[in-house]
């Protein structure tokens, strides 16, 4: 164990919800927690670029609250295909960053049962499949581009704390939203996410790891990193959220206290997972739910409002907690601290005996 106490910060996936972020960060910088390190999936990722380039919890808290002004009143949902049912298609989307808990859902544990209720008939996916013309993405990238063109710099996130995003290794669209549904029915996990440190990335390579971590399969264009192609960081080690809520590189890193804000009330994340780490889990304290799949991309004034409010009093709620966690390691690195230093101190005292004796047995 080190003698310094190294705070993360994990920021998970959940789409519109992300406004919850914003209160969270909020809270964190009134009370004077800074976070040596972020991880961030999906939204999250998106989030936590903002806040890793900034200067200060505060400062990063400002620039978050603008941003999600301007996506209050500028929502970067904007269609590319036309004539395409978006209604239809949260369908999907509700198997990526949003856990389905309904009774329908429930009900239909049989793979042909499922794809009836969802309305995944092969007739459907073909009628995706044309209604694309071609395109990877249903959903244009240039809004949030343009945003993220506008709130961040390479230069910025090179010289700010480091930031890792998740993301998913895609094998298509189609393949790997098959993949989701296949483990949300036990049948077979999806593979791990894979996590990128930005800082250690291009300049070239850097903001399409951050595309990639947010782009929900066939609604988003997947990007290309290296040699590979990835889609949303949220869909890797489906059963244990391992991707929606990368804590795994923050403990790599070193980070031994980890503050984790979920955009759900529950899930199989489990922080027993990480025995050697110290975990906060600031979690909804109410439903943060408003109409359920729709909440994806519910980015209007009023929920984002609300949403903001919500992850500030959770948050609060929390602090104790957090606090308690920090004065607790500070008192362990104390008392090692104090141990090592007397360690030291004994080993000089036998050292100069030595010499002294040495000196003495000199004829």
């Amino acid at each position: 164990m080190g003698n310094v106490i190294k705070t993360g910060l994990v920021l998970s996936g959940g789409g519109a919800k992300g406004a919850y972020h914003v209160g969270v960060v909020k809270a964190l910088a009134e009370y004077g927690i800074e976070p040596d390190c972020i991880a961030g999936a999906s939204i999250g990722a998106l989030n936590g670029s903002i806040l890793a380039s900034s200067h200060s919890m505060r400062q990063g808290y400002e620039r978050l609250n603008r941003v999600w002004r301007v996506l209050s009143q500028q929502s970067p949902i904007k269609v590319q295909t036309k004539k395409f049912f978006i209604p239809a298609y949260l369908i999907l989307l509700a198997n990526l960053g949003l856990r389905l808990n309904s009774p329908q859902y429930v009900a239909y544990r049989g793979m042909k049962g499922l794809l009836r209720s969802f309305n995944l008939e092969p007739q459907f996916i073909k009628e995706i499949e044309e209604k694309l013309h071609g395109k990877e993405g249903i959903l244009d990238n240039a809004p949030l581009t343009a945003l993220l063109n506008q709130y961040l710099t390479w230069q910025d996130l090179q010289q700010g704390i480091p930031l890792y995003v998740s993301a998913y290794r895609s094998r298509g669209g189609m393949l790997d939203i098959a993949s989701c549904i296949a483990a949300e029915l036990d049948l077979k996990d999806t593979a791990p996410s894979e996590f990128f440190c930005l800082q250690q990335l291009s300049e070239q390579d850097w903001k399409s790891a951050l595309m990639a971590s947010a782009a929900l399969p066939i609604l988003y264009e997947s990007q290309k990193i290296g040699q590979h192609t990835y889609t949303d960081g949220g869909q890797g080690g489906w059963k244990t959220a391992q991707g929606n809520t990368p804590i795994t590189p923050l403990v790599q890193s070193g980070c031994n206290l980890v503050v984790v804000s979920h955009l759900s009330e529950g899930s199989f994340w489990n922080r027993h997972d990480f025995p050697n780490t110290t975990v906060v889990e600031i979690r909804p304290q109410k439903n943060i739910s408003r109409d359920g799949i729709t909440d994806l991309l519910a980015f209007n004034p009023d929920r984002i409002d609300d949403w903001i409010e919500q992850g500030y009093e959770d948050t609060v709620a929390c602090i104790g907690t957090i606090k308690s966690a920090l004065d607790n390691r500070h008192r362990l690195m104390t008392t090692i601290q104090q141990q090592q230093n007397a360690q030291r101190e004994m080993l000089d005292s036998s050292e100069r005996m030595q010499s002294a004796m040495a000196r003495i047995r000199r004829p």
